[in-house]
């Protein structure tokens, strides 16, 4: 898409760190500004009260779906298909910042279709993601720990990464997330801005004071 001019954040993080928390609070923050785009994801599974609102979709529904070319992209997961409609391009093609939860797999098939595209890694300490996944009641604690555990691939090289830690209270992680996606779209409106330097590093470079730091590894502690 070399006619793309908006920018896509694919929000990725393990288990229990509160991706789709965050991006509820963030959509809410962020209700009514059109600059901003938070679309649905199509999932083989039923919806889940108090998780992420999504839309239902059969194994056969959705392998139609991929057969005719209807999701910008998809790829399977514990066990369900996900996918992100087209009608994100059209979105990217107007400059929007468009913000999606997505699997660390789809990032360099992304990264290769879309000219701007940002990780944004939500996570938070071991501890945290034990006590959120028990307190769902679906795990015990020895489950959680493996969970947790668990290895995760690298970032594909040159592939831009913001990380929000998400300890603390809720509502931290949102601003930090919506400042930063407030940043994102203020680069679109000002593509001739100033760019990161020569290590590929600009700490500060916010001219309103807000002070969030933007590099190619970005780690925020909240």
């Amino acid at each position: 898409m070399s006619d793309c001019k908006g920018h896509l954040v694919l929000v990725v993080g393990p288990s229990g760190a509160g991706k789709d928390s965050v991006l509820r609070g963030a959509k809410a923050e962020l209700a009514g500004d059109r600059r901003f785009v938070f679309p649905q994801r199509f999932v083989t599974r039923f919806a889940d009260v108090g998780a992420e609102d999504h839309l239902t979709m059969t194994d056969m529904e959705f392998a139609i779906a991929v057969s005719e070319d209807a999701f910008a992209l998809w790829w399977n997961a514990h066990g369900n298909y996900y996918g992100i409609g087209t009608s994100v391009e059209a979105d990217l093609r107007a400059g929007c910042v468009v913000a999606v939860n997505c699997s660390r797999t789809i990032i360099e098939v992304a990264a290769a279709r879309f000219p701007k595209v940002t990780v944004a890694e939500i996570t938070a300490s071991p501890d945290v993601l034990v006590s959120r996944i028990v307190a769902r009641g679906r795990e015990t604690e020895a489950e959680a720990i493996q969970r947790v555990s668990r290895s995760v691939p690298d970032y594909p090289a040159g592939v831009q990464v913001v990380r929000i830690e998400n300890n603390g209270a809720l509502q931290d992680a949102v601003d930090c997330f919506c400042e930063f996606l407030e940043t994102l779209e203020n680069a679109v409106a000002n593509p001739s801005g100033r760019t990161l330097d020569s290590q590929n590093q600009q700490e500060d470079g916010d001219d309103d004071g807000r002070r969030l730091i933007v590099v190619e590894h970005l780690e925020r502690h909240l």
